[in-house]
Parts: C-alpha cells; structure tokens; sequence
C-alpha cells in the first residue's frame, strides 16, 4: 500500500486495527437489494451497514442514471447514521466500480473523511477477517452536504475548459469503444489498467504512474474522466485520488450525456 494516499486507500490490515472505532462507518455497497439471501444478508464486515448506490444515489430517466438531488444523498447518508464528521470505509465484491461510485459521490457533496477498501469482499473473507450475518443498530445522524463543484465535469465545462493547455480528458472505456466515438482531444486508458486480475486490488503504484504518464496524465494538469454513464470513470477517479492526483473531475454524465443525449461532437 505504499505510494497511495491512506486517506483514499486502506487496506485488509487497517480495517481489521479500527473495528471497533466509534467513529467509523462502514458501507457494503454490494450490488443487490440487501434483503435477498445473497451478498450483505449471508454475512458482511462486522458494523458494516448496507447502501444501495443505484437506489440512494441516483434518479433513472431519458436512457441514464442521474445524480439525485443533494438532499436525498445527504438524506441516505443520514440514513446510514453517517454524520459531516464521520470517517468511512467502503467496500464491493472487490475493488469495483461501485465502491468508486460511492466514494465520488461522498467526495461530491463534500464529505473528505472517505476510504476504499483495496481488494473488498474478496480480499477481506480471503484473509480470515471476521464475518456477521447480524446488522447494526443504526440512529440516524445529523447530515449537511457542501458540494465540492471541483470534483465534477458538466458538458459545459467541458465546452469551455477543454482547449487550456493543463486540462486532459481522460476515456476509462475500452480501446474499441473509444475507437468508434469519443470527446474530441480525449485519451485513452481502461480503467481496469489499474487493476491486478487475479486479486482485484490496486497494482504497484509506480506502475500505474508510469501508464498515466504514458498517455499525458501528469499530476500537474486538471483531469477529467469519463466513460458511458460515469461508472468506471469513477474508478478512474479514485485511482487518481489514491495516487494523489490534486485535481480531478468525474464527468458523470459522460458519453450517455455528451453524445446521446446533447448530440455533441465526437471524433
């Protein structure tokens, strides 16, 4: 875990240390309704409060999710007995797309005490950590959300930010997909490129670095990233969180946004 943020990233070790803090919360945000007999209800992190990021955090019309309005995050983070002031862990069946999700949209409506849990599930239940079938007993705090406008990228950003010299739009979709269309001047890298396959948690910092710096990602510039409707560029963000990027923007609207719906210009 060297080389990343321990204020973005932690890992197996940590968690299992600060269990019992009173002042943390931890969020399964695995996908599935957490009254099924699957996922959360057959056992998660002990403490660990189940938060649906589809349901809580988004609308659904005109083909896309939307971000739901900031009081209804603000009202499910409550919910989760999630106050301004209250540290948070996160985690998927790995290190996926959801747990990014959650940690942008935390990021987003200005919440900076947030964590991801490198490797998830998988990596927590493969190392012995303990398991719970019960769920807290959650009371609902007190919770007020300040949005951070600089951790997202509207099209009209965009429009009028995309020709300065330090900005880069960065494409976390596949080569092929960003072959058949992207945002004009864009760049390409997958967003699994951060990924080992066989354990699903983050590779050797370095080694992305080096893979960022290859397509002109430097940590000097203002970076925006996108893919079809904001899920793996999500995880693009939190990658570039984790590395300590200083400036980074989530288009969640991304091509879902830019070209189906805006009929914007692509290359």
């Amino acid at each position: 875990m060297s080389d990343y943020r321990d204020d973005v990233l932690v890992d197996i070790e940590w968690l299992k240390q600060h269990l019992d803090d009173a002042h943390l919360r931890i969020l399964d945000v695995r996908a599935g309704d957490p009254r099924l007999p699957f996922g959360y209800r057959m056992g998660h992190v002990p403490g660990a409060v189940a938060l649906n990021v589809g349901r809580d955090f988004f609308v659904y019309g005109n083909g896309a999710p939307r971000l739901a309005l900031a009081d209804a995050i603000a009202h499910a983070l409550a919910r989760c007995g999630i106050a301004n002031d209250t540290q948070v862990v996160i985690y998927d069946e790995t290190t996926e797309q959801t747990a990014a999700i959650a940690f942008w949209v935390l990021r987003y409506v200005g919440h900076r005490e947030v964590k991801i849990l490198n490797g998830g599930w998988m990596a927590w239940s493969n190392d012995s950590g303990a398991v719970t079938r019960d769920a807290p007993k959650v009371t609902p705090a007190p919770y007020h959300a300040s949005l951070d406008d600089a951790t997202r990228a509207t099209a009209e950003w965009i429009q009028e930010n995309a020709e300065r010299p330090d900005v880069l739009l960065l494409d976390a979709r596949s080569p092929g997909e960003y072959a058949m269309a992207h945002i004009p001047g864009a760049v390409n890298l997958p967003y699994e490129f951060s990924l080992d396959p066989r354990t699903q948690t983050y590779k050797d910092a370095a080694t992305l670095r080096a893979q960022l710096e290859r397509v002109g990602a430097a940590p000097g510039k203002e970076i925006v990233v996108y893919c079809h409707i904001g899920s793996r560029a999500s995880h693009l963000y939190a990658t570039l969180q984790a590395l300590g990027y200083p400036r980074v923007r989530n288009y969640d609207g991304s091509m879902a946004d830019w070209f189906e719906l805006r009929g914007l210009p692509v290359e």
